[in-house]
């Protein structure tokens, strides 16, 4: 008996999507075309079964009998005759009784916001930053969760003391958003509540502002306007530890160097086409969220559309922050999930028979493992000091590129003096063999 995949594969091209039912081929459908919107599972019931997504397709679904009667044009007695079935005859209108699958998933292309908003994002974001570095009691609630003044400043968190102490309200139309009504036929002003200002903000562009109230039973707002896309962290890493809250992505990454970190805003929330791309060229995905119905559920998508994805609960609490609280060694919890790939440090053998170089101050080192402080300019070491303060830092060293750039814009002020203007600094930068630098691989 012919299979519906082998059926369909003399028609059209199909690719092997995922390993859901026993295996997924998607590709155009043989009756109304495009690239992805036909469906085909060949271990589904006897014979496989298909489906084209309606809405731009045609809805067409069946087994392998209905793939003769829908594309071949054959009757429902010529199917079985060439698929060599003796079945009774069916009556008139009959389909065969095959679940119509759930929509395949098709991740969104995340827009960033306007002009208008990304200008008035700014200086809002600006304004709550000078309040957080003046909020003792908001900086230590950071701390305890993990995330230091420092890591604070990097992803630009900010407290929003309000007016008066009361939410702020401005025109939406201030902001470049459309006018909305209220039922009162008011216009709806732009509500932003006191809080802790969490943006999301990538290569330089603002792609959301969300609000942490101190007390509310809806706790975090976004601001209207926001893009959708779930926060991705760490994008060149081959790790990434998934979580439900933003905070809890901050402070993943600023405990450990391994890897990245997707917070989720949601529990339902879904990554976006350009987070897709990344996280399925990861070795690794530890998904990191409550256990409860709607935990479990999500967590079980996960693992369906990522392969190497684990759930990974932390030890003690319910998030990493609250862990961190209460003593877990987040960097310990992320390296026990990571496969030996991401973990192996390089035998000592190796760091021995490494080849020797110049140090920038005349002394011979190893190029792994044997430089030590003692031999280092004092300038050298100053800039490990500063880029240890500043962990988004990154020194670009490549044929191609020399530069100091934090989340994609150029850093200046002492770290840029010292690169640039510092011969024994720039030195040792250019004889460094990595092509990006920070604080943990200045010294090798």
């Amino acid at each position: 008996m012919k299979n519906v995949l082998e059926l369909a594969g003399k028609r059209v091209q199909l690719r092997k999507a995922a390993s859901t039912h026993g295996g997924e081929w998607q590709g155009p459908c043989p009756g109304c075309g495009g690239k992805d919107r036909f469906h085909v599972w060949p271990n589904q019931r006897e014979g496989g079964s298909y489906w084209c997504r309606p809405g731009k397709g045609c809805g067409k679904y069946g087994d392998n009998i209905q793939f003769l009667i829908d594309f071949e044009g054959m009757t429902f007695r010529q199917a079985c005759n060439e698929l060599r079935i003796n079945v009774p005859e069916r009556p008139a209108g009959w389909r065969p009784d095959v679940p119509r699958p759930k929509p395949a998933f098709n991740p969104e292309t995340s827009a960033a916001p306007g002009e208008i908003w990304q200008e008035r994002a700014e200086t809002f974001i600006a304004w709550a930053q000078g309040h957080l570095e003046k909020n003792a009691e908001a900086l230590a609630w950071l701390a305890a969760r993990g995330i230091d003044a420092g890591t604070a400043a990097d992803y630009r968190l900010g407290w929003n003391p309000g007016e008066d102490g009361r939410d702020i309200y401005r025109a939406r139309s201030a902001w470049g958003l459309a006018e909305e009504r209220r039922d009162d036929g008011k216009p709806k002003a732009l509500w932003i509540p006191v809080g802790l200002v969490i943006p999301y903000i990538r290569d330089g562009v603002i792609h959301r502002i969300r609000i942490r109230r101190p007390e509310a039973d809806r706790r975090y707002i976004v601001l209207p306007g926001s893009s959708k896309s779930v926060m991705l962290l760490g994008r060149d890493r081959r790790a990434f530890v998934v979580v439900e809250s933003e905070l809890d992505a901050i402070a993943v990454m600023a405990n450990n160097r391994l890897a990245g970190a997707v917070g989720l805003g949601s529990v339902s929330a879904k990554p976006d086409a350009e987070a897709v791309e990344v996280l399925r060229g990861a070795l690794q995905i530890l998904v990191s969220i409550d256990y409860d119905d709607p935990g479990a559920k999500a967590t079980a998508w996960w693992k369906e559309h990522f392969g190497r994805c684990d759930r990974w609960p932390v030890p003690q609490g319910k998030d990493p922050g609250e862990a961190f609280a209460m003593g877990t060694d987040l960097d310990r919890w992320i390296r026990a999930g990571l496969p030996p790939a991401l973990t192996i440090e390089e035998p000592a053998a190796k760091k021995a028979a490494a080849p020797e170089r110049k140090g920038t101050a005349g002394e011979t080192s190893p190029t792994s493992g044997g430089i030590l402080s003692a031999q280092l300019p004092a300038a050298v070491m100053e800039l490990r000091e500063l880029l240890r303060k500043n962990p988004g830092v990154r020194i670009i060293n490549t044929p191609e590129r020399f530069a100091v750039l934090r989340d994609g814009k150029y850093v200046g002020g002492r770290i840029n003096h010292l690169v640039f203007q510092d011969p024994q600094v720039r030195d040792y930068i250019l004889g460094h063999p990595a092509g990006e630098i920070s604080w943990e691989n200045l010294i090798p």
